[in-house]
């Protein structure tokens, strides 16, 4: 009997010393009802969820919007839609806009800066260091094309792009560069990081599940971003001129079915990234020359994750399918309405109601494919 008992508390020993030390427990998964408006909705079928509304901070006069050159970010830890951007030569909101998929309702998480306090020496690497109420540093508005992304397993927020441009909002800056941004949904804290490698104007990235890091893409470049470390890594060099491709103002989506990235530039010329996460270097770039076509528009592009396919794109009230299975696009006409053509990269899938939820118009809507 001792010998058994003393294996066993070996072999519980073992068990936990092979656990990383400093690995953090994963949050519990919630779950989460569907909305009854977006659960009748028609395949094929679009519902207008009301005005987009979001806040203008205080003293900003008539700019452009907080969508500009921006896009959204799919929070499964709180089911609900997270937008953050703005950018030179528009409004230089510093809040964080939530879109709850059971309120069907827009709200800022906190009260934006205000204009007043838009001076060099209140910017600490692209970040507000203090203004009238609520947790500091924060980062300025920029333009965050496909550089929003929630972990599947942290409760966080991160804005990987990195600085930001002149605007009238805020006479005398000029570009400046600054660091990315993680956002705790627990303490409503911002935390300045590192400088992203694909942060630049038109980078794009995406969460890979099976690795826990973030995938991204900018110029003739593909980096891998640790979240836990905030260290990043090239993993390919040179693919515009080996490959003639880019993901240059476009969408990163990961793929479960295949455990690929698909990238999707504004060219439309899409190709896949086949990660192989044993040795990051020999991930392999594959351009896919789809049958079918997607027109050159602002890229904003998702997971369908019942249907098994990607879609997005969405463009005088076209909808653009792209099924990796198939290597083949095809376009719907949406029926239930006219939401003209996406607001850049603001659209993301909601998978507990199957519908890809995006801003058009200065409107929200839903969309369901199948």
């Amino acid at each position: 009997m001792l010998r058994v008992q003393s294996l066993t508390l070996f072999l519980l020993a073992a068990t936990l010393s092979a656990v990383p030390a400093c690995a953090a427990a994963a949050p519990a998964k919630k779950e989460f009802k569907p909305n009854p408006k977006l659960a009748a909705l028609a395949a094929n079928s679009v519902l207008d969820l009301g005005p987009f509304t979001w806040q203008k901070p205080a003293g900003e006069g008539d700019t452009g919007s907080v969508t500009d050159y921006s896009g959204m970010a799919y929070d499964a830890h709180n089911h609900r839609i997270l937008l953050f951007g703005g950018g030179h030569a528009t409004t230089w909101t510093d809040a964080v806009y939530a879109f709850s998929l059971t309120d069907l309702a827009w709200s800022a998480l906190y009260t934006p800066t205000p204009q007043k306090y838009y001076k060099q020496e209140n910017m600490d690497r692209g970040f507000w260091k203090s203004g009238e109420s609520g947790n500091y540093p924060r980062p300025v508005g920029r333009h965050t094309y496909d550089l929003l992304v929630v972990p599947d397993d942290r409760e966080e927020l991160y804005v990987l792009m990195n600085g930001c441009g002149p605007s009238s909002v805020a006479p005398g800056f000029g570009y400046f560069g600054g660091g990315a941004g993680r956002f705790e949904f627990r303490t409503g804290q911002w935390t300045i990081l590192p400088t992203a490698p694909f942060g630049g104007y038109g980078g794009a990235a995406e969460y890979d599940p099976v690795s826990g890091q973030i995938v991204g893409s900018a110029g003739q470049g593909v980096f891998t971003y640790d979240p836990a470390t905030g260290k990043s890594a090239k993993i390919l060099d040179d693919i515009s001129d080996k490959f003639k491709v880019n993901c240059y103002s476009g969408t990163m989506v990961y793929f479960p079915p295949d455990r690929k990235m698909y990238c999707i530039p504004d060219s439309k010329k899409i190709w896949s990234l086949e990660l192989d996460r044993a040795n990051w270097n020999k991930s392999k770039i594959t351009v896919l020359n789809p049958a079918g076509t997607c027109p050159p528009s602002e890229c904003a592009f998702a997971c369908d994750a019942k249907n098994r396919v990607i879609g997005g794109g969405l463009k005088d009230n076209k909808f653009y399918i792209y099924d990796p299975a198939k290597n083949a696009w095809t376009a719907e006409t949406v029926q239930g309405g006219a939401p003209g053509s996406v607001t850049f990269h603001c659209l993301v899938y909601d998978p507990v109601n199957n519908v890809y939820v995006f801003i058009a118009g200065n409107k929200t809507w839903a969309y369901r494919w199948k």
